[in-house]
Protein backbone atom coordinates (compact mmCIF):
# COMPACT_ATOMS: atom_id res chain seq x y z
CA UNK A 1 0.00 0.00 0.00
CA UNK A 2 1.35 3.34 -1.04
CA UNK A 3 1.80 6.31 1.53
CA UNK A 4 -0.93 7.69 -0.17
CA UNK A 5 -3.27 5.21 -0.11
CA UNK A 6 -2.55 4.40 3.54
CA UNK A 7 -3.91 7.83 4.34
CA UNK A 8 -6.79 8.01 2.54
CA UNK A 9 -7.58 4.67 4.16
CA UNK A 10 -6.34 5.71 7.89
CA UNK A 11 -9.03 9.06 7.25
CA UNK A 12 -11.60 6.85 6.55
CA UNK A 13 -11.52 4.94 9.50
CA UNK A 14 -10.71 7.82 11.62
CA UNK A 15 -13.75 9.50 10.04
CA UNK A 16 -16.53 6.87 10.60
CA UNK A 17 -14.89 5.82 14.04
CA UNK A 18 -15.62 9.23 14.91
CA UNK A 19 -19.38 8.89 13.44
CA UNK A 20 -20.57 6.23 15.73
CA UNK A 21 -20.43 8.06 18.82
CA UNK A 22 -21.15 11.70 18.17
CA UNK A 23 -19.35 14.36 20.64
CA UNK A 24 -16.58 11.82 21.44
CA UNK A 25 -13.17 12.15 20.35
CA UNK A 26 -11.67 9.05 22.48
CA UNK A 27 -12.07 6.22 19.72
CA UNK A 28 -10.82 8.11 16.75
CA UNK A 29 -7.41 8.99 18.92
CA UNK A 30 -7.28 6.01 20.26
CA UNK A 31 -7.14 4.45 16.74
CA UNK A 32 -5.00 7.66 15.52
CA UNK A 33 -2.43 6.63 18.34
CA UNK A 34 -2.46 3.29 16.72
CA UNK A 35 -1.91 4.17 13.22
CA UNK A 36 1.53 6.09 14.82
CA UNK A 37 2.66 3.12 15.74
CA UNK A 38 2.71 1.23 12.95
CA UNK A 39 5.00 1.16 10.32
CA UNK A 40 3.85 0.17 6.51
CA UNK A 41 4.23 -3.29 6.68
CA UNK A 42 2.71 -3.80 10.11
CA UNK A 43 -0.30 -1.21 8.90
CA UNK A 44 -0.61 -3.76 5.78
CA UNK A 45 -0.74 -7.03 7.77
CA UNK A 46 -3.75 -5.38 10.04
CA UNK A 47 -5.58 -4.22 6.79
CA UNK A 48 -4.56 -8.00 5.77
CA UNK A 49 -6.42 -9.44 9.28
CA UNK A 50 -9.48 -6.91 8.49
CA UNK A 51 -10.15 -8.00 5.16
CA UNK A 52 -10.33 -11.63 6.51
CA UNK A 53 -12.31 -10.90 9.78
CA UNK A 54 -9.60 -12.22 11.90
CA UNK A 55 -10.18 -9.07 13.72
CA UNK A 56 -12.71 -6.13 14.14
CA UNK A 57 -12.65 -2.43 14.93
CA UNK A 58 -14.40 -1.51 17.98
CA UNK A 59 -14.93 0.91 19.98
CA UNK A 60 -15.02 2.21 23.62
CA UNK A 61 -18.89 2.99 25.05
CA UNK A 62 -18.50 4.22 28.58
CA UNK A 63 -21.49 3.79 30.50
CA UNK A 64 -23.60 7.09 31.85
CA UNK A 65 -21.64 9.66 29.34
CA UNK A 66 -23.83 11.83 28.10
CA UNK A 67 -22.14 11.14 24.46
CA UNK A 68 -24.11 7.41 23.38
CA UNK A 69 -24.11 5.01 20.31
CA UNK A 70 -28.19 5.80 19.07
CA UNK A 71 -29.89 3.19 16.62
CA UNK A 72 -30.67 6.79 14.44
CA UNK A 73 -27.45 7.40 14.27
CA UNK A 74 -26.09 4.63 13.19
CA UNK A 75 -29.22 3.90 10.43
CA UNK A 76 -27.59 6.86 9.22
CA UNK A 77 -23.60 5.97 8.79
CA UNK A 78 -25.45 3.53 6.87
CA UNK A 79 -27.16 5.88 4.46
CA UNK A 80 -23.95 7.41 4.06
CA UNK A 81 -22.19 4.02 3.42
CA UNK A 82 -24.69 2.96 1.09
CA UNK A 83 -25.37 -0.11 3.52
CA UNK A 84 -29.02 -1.09 4.29
CA UNK A 85 -29.70 -2.99 7.17
CA UNK A 86 -32.91 -4.19 6.36
CA UNK A 87 -33.54 -7.20 4.56
CA UNK A 88 -36.41 -9.40 3.56
CA UNK A 89 -35.75 -13.13 4.94
CA UNK A 90 -36.66 -16.37 3.49
CA UNK A 91 -38.97 -18.28 5.69
CA UNK A 92 -39.17 -21.85 6.09
CA UNK A 93 -41.25 -23.46 8.20
CA UNK A 94 -40.35 -26.63 7.66
CA UNK A 95 -43.75 -28.44 7.61
CA UNK A 96 -46.33 -28.55 4.14
CA UNK A 97 -45.83 -24.83 3.80
CA UNK A 98 -43.24 -23.73 0.80
CA UNK A 99 -40.77 -21.06 1.55
CA UNK A 100 -41.68 -17.72 1.05
CA UNK A 101 -39.61 -14.46 1.23
CA UNK A 102 -41.67 -12.10 3.37
CA UNK A 103 -42.78 -9.02 2.53
CA UNK A 104 -41.64 -6.91 5.44
CA UNK A 105 -37.70 -6.33 5.65
CA UNK A 106 -36.20 -6.62 8.90
CA UNK A 107 -32.97 -5.69 10.48
CA UNK A 108 -30.14 -7.83 9.65
CA UNK A 109 -27.09 -7.90 11.67
CA UNK A 110 -24.18 -9.79 13.84
CA UNK A 111 -24.65 -9.97 17.84
CA UNK A 112 -22.46 -11.57 20.11
CA UNK A 113 -23.59 -15.03 21.35
CA UNK A 114 -23.01 -16.14 24.29
CA UNK A 115 -23.03 -19.69 26.04
CA UNK A 116 -25.60 -19.87 29.03
CA UNK A 117 -22.65 -19.92 32.08
CA UNK A 118 -24.75 -22.25 33.51
CA UNK A 119 -24.00 -25.33 31.56
CA UNK A 120 -22.02 -27.74 32.96
CA UNK A 121 -18.98 -29.38 31.38
CA UNK A 122 -16.16 -30.34 32.73
CA UNK A 123 -17.73 -30.25 36.74
CA UNK A 124 -21.41 -32.03 35.79
CA UNK A 125 -22.43 -33.03 39.51
CA UNK A 126 -24.22 -36.68 39.31
CA UNK A 127 -26.18 -37.93 42.43
CA UNK A 128 -25.94 -40.80 43.99
CA UNK A 129 -29.13 -41.70 44.70
CA UNK A 130 -32.51 -40.16 44.77
CA UNK A 131 -33.56 -40.40 48.56
CA UNK A 132 -32.54 -37.66 50.39
CA UNK A 133 -34.76 -34.38 50.28
CA UNK A 134 -34.38 -31.33 52.42
CA UNK A 135 -37.55 -31.12 55.19
CA UNK A 136 -38.20 -27.85 53.99
CA UNK A 137 -38.44 -27.63 50.35
CA UNK A 138 -38.95 -31.40 49.73
CA UNK A 139 -35.92 -30.60 46.69
CA UNK A 140 -32.98 -32.83 46.40
CA UNK A 141 -30.07 -32.39 49.13
CA UNK A 142 -26.92 -33.93 49.77
CA UNK A 143 -25.81 -37.53 48.03
CA UNK A 144 -29.02 -36.62 45.89
CA UNK A 145 -28.43 -33.03 44.85
CA UNK A 146 -26.94 -32.54 41.12
CA UNK A 147 -27.21 -29.53 39.08
CA UNK A 148 -29.73 -26.45 39.11
CA UNK A 149 -32.30 -25.62 36.56
CA UNK A 150 -31.73 -22.02 36.51
CA UNK A 151 -34.37 -18.47 35.47
CA UNK A 152 -32.36 -17.79 32.77
CA UNK A 153 -32.72 -21.88 31.50
CA UNK A 154 -36.23 -21.29 32.54
CA UNK A 155 -36.71 -18.42 30.14
CA UNK A 156 -34.90 -20.38 27.37
CA UNK A 157 -36.86 -23.33 28.06
CA UNK A 158 -40.13 -21.20 27.84
CA UNK A 159 -39.17 -19.49 24.43
CA UNK A 160 -39.09 -22.90 23.05
CA UNK A 161 -42.51 -23.97 24.42
CA UNK A 162 -41.08 -26.26 26.37
CA UNK A 163 -43.36 -25.97 29.60
CA UNK A 164 -43.83 -29.94 30.31
CA UNK A 165 -40.32 -29.94 30.68
CA UNK A 166 -40.83 -26.45 32.68
CA UNK A 167 -43.55 -28.39 34.87
CA UNK A 168 -41.12 -31.71 35.54
CA UNK A 169 -38.02 -29.75 36.71
CA UNK A 170 -39.98 -26.88 39.23
CA UNK A 171 -42.54 -29.21 40.19
CA UNK A 172 -41.93 -32.91 39.78
CA UNK A 173 -38.57 -32.84 40.38
CA UNK A 174 -38.26 -29.44 42.47
CA UNK A 175 -40.52 -30.24 45.81
CA UNK A 176 -43.89 -32.56 44.78
CA UNK A 177 -42.51 -35.26 46.42
CA UNK A 178 -45.81 -37.10 46.06
CA UNK A 179 -45.79 -36.56 42.23
CA UNK A 180 -42.09 -36.96 42.06
CA UNK A 181 -42.96 -40.53 44.09
CA UNK A 182 -45.41 -41.23 41.76
CA UNK A 183 -43.26 -40.60 38.70
CA UNK A 184 -40.96 -42.83 39.60
CA UNK A 185 -42.99 -45.38 40.95
CA UNK A 186 -44.43 -45.18 37.04
CA UNK A 187 -41.02 -45.82 35.72
CA UNK A 188 -40.10 -48.93 37.72
CA UNK A 189 -43.66 -50.26 36.89
CA UNK A 190 -43.56 -49.73 33.56
CA UNK A 191 -40.26 -47.97 32.04
CA UNK A 192 -41.98 -44.52 31.49
CA UNK A 193 -44.51 -41.69 33.04
CA UNK A 194 -46.97 -39.21 32.07
CA UNK A 195 -47.45 -36.00 33.53
CA UNK A 196 -50.86 -36.84 33.01
CA UNK A 197 -51.50 -40.01 34.08
CA UNK A 198 -49.96 -39.14 37.81
CA UNK A 199 -51.78 -35.48 37.94
CA UNK A 200 -54.36 -36.78 40.49
CA UNK A 201 -51.48 -38.40 42.49
CA UNK A 202 -49.27 -34.77 42.93
CA UNK A 203 -49.68 -33.02 46.43
CA UNK A 204 -47.97 -29.62 45.51
CA UNK A 205 -44.62 -27.96 45.81
CA UNK A 206 -43.28 -28.35 49.76
CA UNK A 207 -41.24 -24.97 48.83
CA UNK A 208 -44.45 -23.00 48.30
CA UNK A 209 -46.36 -24.42 50.83
CA UNK A 210 -43.36 -23.85 53.17
CA UNK A 211 -43.40 -20.08 51.89
CA UNK A 212 -46.84 -19.73 52.62
CA UNK A 213 -46.91 -20.92 56.28
CA UNK A 214 -43.60 -18.70 56.64
CA UNK A 215 -45.65 -15.63 55.07
CA UNK A 216 -48.83 -16.73 56.88
CA UNK A 217 -46.80 -16.49 60.05
CA UNK A 218 -45.65 -12.72 59.76
CA UNK A 219 -49.50 -12.24 58.93
CA UNK A 220 -49.32 -11.74 55.10
CA UNK A 221 -51.75 -12.49 53.20
CA UNK A 222 -50.99 -14.91 50.75
CA UNK A 223 -52.96 -15.47 47.15
CA UNK A 224 -51.75 -17.12 43.68
CA UNK A 225 -48.65 -19.30 44.83
CA UNK A 226 -48.02 -21.60 42.22
CA UNK A 227 -48.50 -25.26 44.06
Amino acid sequence: MTTKNRKITEDFILKYIGKLIPGSETNAQLYKDLFARMDDKAFDDWMGKLARKEIRLAIIAPNLSKEKVTIPNNLAIGDELGHNFFERLWIDNGNDIPPYLSPVKYLVGDITLRRQAQVLVKKISIPEDNRSVDDMTGQPSGKSEASKISYPETQVLSALKLDKNIAEMISLRGGDTQGFNAMNDSFARTGGASQKAIEHLRGGVKSTQALNTILTAMHYQVSGLVT
